[in-house]
This record gives structure tokens, sequence and C-alpha cells, in this order.
């Protein structure tokens, strides 16, 4: 027998699979056919029980239904009993917990609440800040570009020495504003400086101002050239103003080399564009009062320490014009 009939009689079902092998797949197949019965009786009685619930549910309501037109009619020819007519059904209203009510509450009106305690804060800031904030007793501008608005805080120290409290704060405080100007210049601080300058000179409020001989000619035409008719005997006190010529004060304040050329001065009283000439003219006569106090200080101590003056020169600038609102007492003078 050749290899080629050797192979078709190796199984007696006349097959090339041996018949244990075939016994096994007849097994599968049968336990496979009698799993898919078991399925599909499973899916038929499920049909079955949801199709059984339909109709019960849908006799249910047909029933419901006829019995409420059955209890309207009845309503409507009068003669329904009372416990027979339909009662409205209502959903009881559940209580809810604290904890529920306050996050129904947050869920509904979160933005007014937030909004509300907004507005609280800053009205409380600005309540705060309004209470506690310390008012000045005195003002002064500082427009000499030299370095001394360095040491404004040293100045201070030194003028409210002779200052009283007079707004009743309890304090006293005399506040330098810092707003160094140079016409030559055009950076970002000197145009804030000069806006600064201008928007205070629009007003009457701030009379005294410090500035060196660098100071534009314009805005030195705005100041008063008559206080040495009201100060004769002390000698730092000129056309210009009060001389700040002093060693000691530049000791004082740490300005090793403070210039000699730096004077206080006081603004003429002129009619203001915010207020009025009388407001100004008080403001002038309250500065004034001080400003003798200063020079008097300044003089006796000077004479106190034989005091020589500084010798630092000042630095000169070169200057452009700088167009500057003059006052109506300066226009009256030069016409």
């Amino acid at each position: 027998m050749d290899k080629k009939d050797k192979l078709y009689t190796d199984a007696d079902n006349g097959t090339l699979i041996p018949d244990e092998d075939e016994e096994y797949e007849r097994t599968l197949a049968e336990e496979e056919r009698i799993r898919q019965q078991a399925v599909e009786r499973a899916q038929q009685k499920y049909e079955e029980e949801r199709e059984r619930l339909r109709k019960q549910q849908q006799k249910a309501r047909d029933a419901s239904i006829a019995k409420d037109k059955l209890d309207l009619m009845k309503m409507k020819a009068g003669i329904a009993e009372e416990d027979e007519q339909i009662k409205e059904e209502h959903t009881p209203e559940r209580k809810l917990t604290p904890k529920e009510k306050l996050a129904n509450f947050w869920y509904h009106d979160k933005i007014w609440i937030c909004l509300g305690a907004f507005a609280v804060i800053v009205t409380a800031f600005l309540v705060y800040d309004t209470v506690t904030r310390v008012r000045p007793d005195m003002q002064i501008m500082l427009i000499a570009d030299d370095g001394l608005d360095y040491y404004s805080a040293e100045l201070e120290d030194i003028f409210e020495s002779v200052c009283e409290d007079k707004n009743g704060d309890g304090e006293v405080y005399v506040q330098v504003m810092n707003m160094p100007l140079d016409s030559a210049q055009y950076d970002q601080i000197h145009v804030a400086n000069n806006s600064k300058f201008l928007a205070n000179l629009q007003q009457g409020e701030i009379i005294m101002v410090i500035t060196d001989s660098n100071t534009d000619e314009d805005i030195q035409q705005i100041f008063a050239d008559d206080l040495p008719e009201k100060l004769p005997d002390n000698p730092y006190v000129d056309e210009k103003g009060l001389s700040l010529n002093f060693a000691f004060l530049a000791r004082d304040i740490g300005f090793e080399k403070m210039p000699n050329d730096l004077y206080l001065r006081l603004r003429r009283p002129i009619n203001p564009m915010d207020g009025t000439i009388e407001e100004m003219q008080d403001n002038y006569d309250e500065a004034l009062e001080y400003f003798i106090k200063i020079a008097d200080m300044l003089n006796e101590r000077a004479e106190l320490e034989d005091d020589k003056g500084l010798t630092t020169e000042p630095i000169k600038k070169e200057h452009q014009t700088e167009v500057v609102p003059k006052d109506d007492s300066s226009s009256s003078d030069k016409q």
C-alpha cells in the first residue's frame, strides 16, 4: 500500500479526522445547540413577560381613565358622592435641612452675595483709610531737581519741629511732595511731575515751594517777591524767598553735596481755577505764618553755630521754554 492509500485509510470513518476527535466535535456542537435553545427560550420568556406587564399597565390606565370619565359625568349630573369626587393630588413638600437650605440659597444668590461682599470690603477699606489717614498740617511742593527729593523725609522732620497741629488730629505732620522739574527732560517721571505740579497750580491750597536756580523762569514769576519786607532782620530772606544755604541743614538731612541755591518760596495769591482768591489768600496767610517760624528757626541756629553756608555750587542745566500758566498779578505788574 502506498502512502496515498494509507492516508485515506487511517480513520474508520473514511475521513482525515480521527474517530475520537470527531466524537468530541459532535459533543461541542450538541452543547452549543442546547445553550442556544436555552438562550432563545429565556429571550422569549422575557418578551412574553414584558408584553404581559405592558398589557396590565395599559389595562390599569384604561380603567383609571374610564373611572375618571365616569366620576366627571357624575359630577356634571350632580349625583357624585362627596368621597367619589376627584381630588387633586399634591406631592407633599419635603422640608429641607439647614445645610440644604444654605446650599440652595448659595446656588441661587451666589452672584449677589459675591457682589455684596465686594462692596462691603471696598466700603470698609475706604472708611478705614479715611479714618486712619494722617492729614498733613502743612504741604510743601519740592520741584528742585538736584537730589533733595531723596531726603524729603528728613526735611519733614525738621519742618515739623516748628509746625502746629492745625487740623486737630493729635499729630503734627508736614508733607513734602516730591515733583522735581527739569524742562530739558522728557522722560516719563519728569512728564508726570510736570503734570502734578500744574494740577496743584490750578488750586490755591499748597503755597510753599522749594526751588533752585535751575527752576524755569516762567515758574519763578508766580512766587511772591516782597518777603524781605515781612522779615527785614533775617539775612537769609530776599526777594526770592528763604535761602536754604545752611551747612548744618545739609548735615542734619545727610545730603553731603547739597547745593547752595535752594530756596523755600511762597506762591503769590491769585484767583485759581479751582477755588477763590479769598480761599487762596487765607492759605497764603497761614503759610506765611509758618514760613516766618521756619525762617526764624533756621536763622537762630545759623547764628548759634556760626554757620558759613554751603560750598557746593549748583549744576547749571540748559533750559527749554516751558509753558506755565501765569497768575493775574504778575501780568498786571508787567503792564
